[in-house]
């Protein structure tokens, strides 16, 4: 939900699907100095993933149970960092660095690639032939069964930091998760038409440029 002048309106989160969990992300707010503040929230089987009792009463981050994520550019950087994942197909790390640091890392096949085809090489596996007859086959060959599952696989990892929990200790921590393409595609569909909203709602504050660019209008 995102406003000015006090006007609020409401929106749906789009949804990033990640096995048992639900990544959900939305343009919440542009702030004073004209960033983009996303909101953020992380949902197992439809429940809210963390108990609201561990998270930080006093911080702005924290928003009625969600997050909010923001950082010191002008740009629409949270959303080229998920399209930039689809159009090359290799993962990307991405940190914040205006408090508090987030992480946001994807890793994919192409990343990989290379990698597990040096391991395989030099390896055979037994199998039968057409005759019934035991040979050695390249691991390689063998490996290529499985290599378009993989393909369609991203290891998506956030680093969650510590101002989000009301610990007295510094506790930060990491989530693996697993999604694939076609589940991105899905999401960065839903993101784009709440992205088409942002901008029409802030057109007297920012202009959009396009590939995640967008310029402050002067004399507002």
């Amino acid at each position: 939900m995102y406003g000015v002048n006090n006007k609020k309106i409401k929106i749906i989160m789009a949804t990033l699907k990640a096995q048992n969990f639900e990544l959900e992300f939305s343009y919440d707010d542009l702030n004073s100095c004209n960033e983009i503040e996303y909101l953020f929230d992380i949902k197992l089987n439809g429940k809210p993933f963390f108990n609201p009792e561990i998270l930080s009463k006093t911080a702005y981050s924290v928003k009625n149970g969600k997050f909010i994520i923001s950082d010191c550019w002008d740009e629409d950087w949270l959303h080229t960092f998920f399209i930039n994942i689809l159009k090359t197909k290799k993962g990307k790390t991405y940190d914040t660095i205006e408090p508090p640091e987030w992480r946001f890392e994807a890793i994919t096949w192409e990343d990989r690639r290379a990698e597990k085809e040096k391991s395989w090489e030099n390896k055979t596996v037994k199998t039968k032939n057409e005759q019934g007859k035991i040979i050695d086959v390249p691991y390689s060959k063998m490996m290529k069964m499985v290599i378009p599952l993989w393909k369609n696989n991203i290891e998506f990892k956030i680093g969650f930091p510590y101002e989000l929990f009301d610990t007295e200790e510094y506790t930060t921590f990491e989530l693996s998760l697993t999604t694939t393409f076609s589940d991105l595609l899905k999401f960065l569909k839903d993101f784009g038409e709440e992205m088409d909203k942002f901008y029409v709602h802030f057109k007297d504050r920012i202009k959009y440029l396009g590939s995640g660019k967008y310029e402050i209008i002067e004399n507002q």
